[in-house]
């Protein structure tokens, strides 16, 4: 794989809304198929990722996989940054700008703020001048709706923001991965995900920590799909037919430094066992969607050391159902 998500960061999962049969800490098991729900005919919906420090790797990384949303809009915030709202209302200022009641937010003009937990101003706003506010009261560009806010309401300013179109169709994707700089503090992942008219929006995996680049594969990476469906054959000939449950399977062979990269790939394999893990297998083959992995190593890493510092390394992933 060219990148793998070591060590795992991430904490307890939230969500604006969860079908009780299927909570968002199903996000953080290692089975694809639970997956967290919405309530029943919720399209849109957010999701909380804390995320602990990555400092000690040269990056960080957010992954989610077997989603149903077709677009995502990931915004990374510094926890210490994050500033709550007094209870109070939301001010028309005319020419579409609102005043919103926020302590010491220490927010100006430019910067790009994530509001959180409001009935009518949540999302990702770029600040106009903040001439009509103050140290406690925040400026942002929006249609006025007429609300009175709680202390558990929040905004903060976004180190990163990032849409990802998943499509639509028979070509839509069910993965994104978010990479970003690391984060020496607690940060958190806001996650917006919306599907399609008319669905539930659901997800069954996200997982986010370290950035670590192992190298991409050689040439003719192979593609197989496993499928795990039902046949019964029948006295007639005909045959009874059950679509279960389809995942990929992937092998290939990477050319690497036997004393650095190898050994480095040899410690994330040891470290995660028969557990599943999160991967971007490739970044240099089209686009990087059909290449999100979060599978478990069925064969490898077996390599062949050639004179004098290199290694020939076979490996098979398997996706998990």
């Amino acid at each position: 794989m060219k990148h793998l998500i070591y060590p795992e960061l991430q904490g307890t999962i939230t969500a604006t809304s969860e079908n009780a049969n299927y909570p968002a800490t199903n996000l953080v098991d290692s089975i694809r198929k639970n997956k967290w729900k919405a309530v029943d005919d919720v399209q849109s919906a957010t999701l909380r990722v804390p995320i602990a420090g990555t400092a000690t790797t040269p990056g960080a990384v957010l992954g989610l996989d077997n989603t149903n949303a077709e677009t995502a809009i990931i915004s990374i915030t510094l926890d210490s940054s994050e500033k709550a709202f007094r209870v109070g209302d939301a001010v028309d200022l005319g020419g579409g700008l609102v005043k919103l009641p926020v302590t010491d937010h220490l927010m100006v003009a430019g910067n790009v703020a994530l509001i959180n937990g409001t009935a009518n101003y949540d999302g990702v706003h770029t600040l106009p001048s903040q001439a009509a506010g103050d140290a406690i009261n925040l400026v942002i560009t929006a249609s006025f709706v007429a609300e009175t806010f709680a202390i558990t309401d929040t905004a903060c300013v976004v180190i990163q923001t990032t849409t990802h179109s998943l499509g639509t169709g028979m070509r839509a994707f069910s993965s994104f991965w978010e990479e970003y700089t690391s984060q020496t503090a607690a940060h958190t992942a806001t996650i917006k995900l919306t599907a399609g008219t008319g669905e539930t929006v659901e997800a069954g995996i996200v997982r986010a920590g370290g950035l670590v680049t192992i190298k991409n594969p050689g040439r003719n990476p192979t593609e197989t799909p496993v499928k795990f469906h039902i046949v019964i054959p029948y006295k007639s000939g005909t045959k009874y037919r059950k679509k279960i449950y389809e995942v990929r399977e992937f092998s290939y062979q990477m050319i690497m430094d036997r004393d650095t990269l190898f050994r480095d790939l040899q410690f994330v394999c040891d470290y995660y066992g028969p557990d599943p893990f999160m991967m971007l297998l490739t970044d240099n083959m089209d686009d990087d969607n059909p290449w999100i992995v979060f599978g478990e190593i069925i064969d490898g890493p077996g390599a062949g050391h050639e004179l004098p510092a290199d290694s020939v390394v076979n490996m098979t992933i398997r996706e998990v159902v």
